[in-house]
């Protein structure tokens, strides 16, 4: 699975929630605007922290491995 899948996913959830908030006089929309642009950010950060995470604990392995190899 890839990013590519959930941030359009994400930003249409997102955008549905801000138009109901926006309808119930909640919101402005700027504030919507500003809403989804946050969301998008936050999964892209966390995703991003998720997939480096898991890069640098395959490199460690690697080089574990490399190590007692030789």
């Amino acid at each position: 699975m890839t990013i590519d899948l959930f941030v359009p996913i994400l930003r249409q959830f997102l955008q549905v929630v801000g138009g109901i908030l926006l309808a119930k006089g909640y919101f402005d929309s700027a504030t919507v605007d500003a809403f989804v642009g946050l969301g998008v950010n936050v999964l892209v950060m966390v995703w991003w922290l998720f997939d480096r995470n898991r890069i640098n604990r395959k490199n460690l392995i690697n080089k574990y491995i490399a190590d007692r190899s030789e």
